[in-house]
């Protein structure tokens, strides 16, 4: 990944047509649309939670911040070939009679982020690895080394969705003109869904180049048919 956010937000303006900022500001407009459509893109990103028990045996243990999705969850560690844990619902009568099994629920008592329930317990000052799904960072700054996480192919994407959102907001304004005349609303009309139509073009491209992928873009059903 090498595009800083300064060259997204800059390739934004200029596909709208606006590379000086006259009519969306860089700050104020450009910049909080584009962590929107990062936020947005629905190829999540790959990470890694090295996890660290502390000295007591626990069940279950808080997942990143970030966290959205799992890809494997892997204990105990360094084992050769991998130890990889089972998904199953943690209410199953049966989750804690073995080893082998792991659930994701979120926070209730919290009321934010994840948890992670292990069956078999984590012991003591062990290790577990969890591969997992994320959001896109969104702390960049106007800079060419502030770098954005989607993969640079996809930048596209992001600019289309900027793109769509400038258009909506012009078809807007003009709505709420009286003194605009209907062939410009008609005109605003048209670009409006031909912008959506090619966001949405460029997504379902991208995620079809997936398909044969183990790794879910985004939030799915497992094996055990509970939704996430």
């Amino acid at each position: 990944m090498s595009i800083g956010f300064s060259k997204l937000m800059s390739d934004a303006l200029i596909a709208l047509g606006d590379s000086d900022a006259t009519t969306w500001g860089r700050t104020t407009i450009i910049w909080p649309w584009c962590i929107e459509a990062m936020l947005e893109f629905p190829i999540l990103r790959p990470q890694l939670d090295d996890h660290t028990n502390g000295a007591s045996v626990v069940y279950s243990f808080a997942m990143p911040a970030d966290f959205r999705d799992v890809i494997s969850v892997e204990y105990p560690i360094s084992q050769q070939p991998p130890s990889y844990l089972v998904r199953k619902n943690r209410l199953d009568p049966e989750f804690y009679d073995e080893a082998g099994f792991y659930d994701i629920d979120r926070d209730y008592a919290g009321g934010v982020g994840w948890f992670m329930y292990v069956s078999g317990s984590v012991a003591a000052l062990a290790h577990i690895k969890t591969q997992y799904l994320s959001n896109h960072k969104t702390d960049l700054i106007d800079d060419d080394e502030s770098y954005i996480t989607v993969p640079d192919e996809y930048e596209p994407i992001l600019v289309a969705y900027v793109v769509a959102k400038g258009y909506r907001e012009r078809m807007g304004a003009y709505m709420q003109d009286p003194t605009a005349h209907m062939t410009i609303i008609t005109q605003m009309t048209n670009m409006c869904k031909e912008a959506d139509d090619h966001y949405q073009e460029l997504v379902n491209n991208a995620i079809a180049k997936l398909t044969g992928s183990r790794v879910s873009p985004q939030m799915h059903v497992d094996k055990f048919d509970r939704l996430y």
